[in-house]
């Protein structure tokens, strides 16, 4: 009996070294958004601004907490590594045209107010409504299957921010609306 646990206790212990340090990272970063870690929110893009008192980034939380992944492969080459995954997480372009509607609403029905009082109502319309979908059983989905690039920095892996190729990983990061920006103009740089 002594020998079968040292058995199994070696062989777990092989199979978690045989892990490459990027996967264990971006697990850790994918686990913690899920699990609504601010904190690690800002490790996956050091560029954002997320607050744990900011209404939008709690939308986002309740976002990641609905999204499932599961890592397929991962491939190192020296400084730079590709993360094969299956992912799926909310898909609120879906319905944008709902709440392009829903805004026209608002801005007709409230014509003569002063600007500031319109941004707030909006921001307030926009939150309601998105939490509201993100809540909704008839939730729709983005459902891939992307690379994920990284490179080293120093002794540290990173998402490669400035690789196209990430750009799927974008859109599923959020909700789609990256692809919606790049409808509308905005692109990578």
């Amino acid at each position: 009996m002594k020998k079968i646990i040292i058995v199994l206790l070696l062989s777990m212990l092989i199979v978690g070294c045989g892990t490459p340090r990027v996967q264990k990272y971006f697990e850790v970063i994918l686990k913690s958004l899920q699990d609504g870690n601010v904190e690690e929110m800002g490790k996956l893009n050091p560029k954002s601004e997320f607050s744990v008192d900011d209404e939008w980034t709690k939308i986002v939380i309740e976002g990641y907490k609905k999204m499932a992944y599961k890592i397929k492969n991962t491939k190192v080459d020296g400084d730079v590594a590709i993360i094969n995954l299956d992912i799926k997480a909310p898909d609120l372009t879906y319905y944008f045209p709902e709440f392009v509607d829903k805004v026209k609403e608002l801005a007709f029905t409230n014509v003569g107010r002063n600007s500031e009082e319109m941004e707030k109502m909006g921001e307030k319309l926009a939150m309601d409504f998105f939490n509201e979908k993100l809540n909704s059983k008839d939730l729709k989905y983005l459902e891939k299957n992307i690379d994920v690039h990284f490179k080293k920095n120093g002794n540290n892996w990173e998402m490669d921010d400035e690789n196209s190729k990430n750009k799927d990983f974008d859109e599923v990061m959020t909700f789609g609306f990256s692809k919606l920006g790049e409808a509308f103009g905005e692109t990578k740089k």
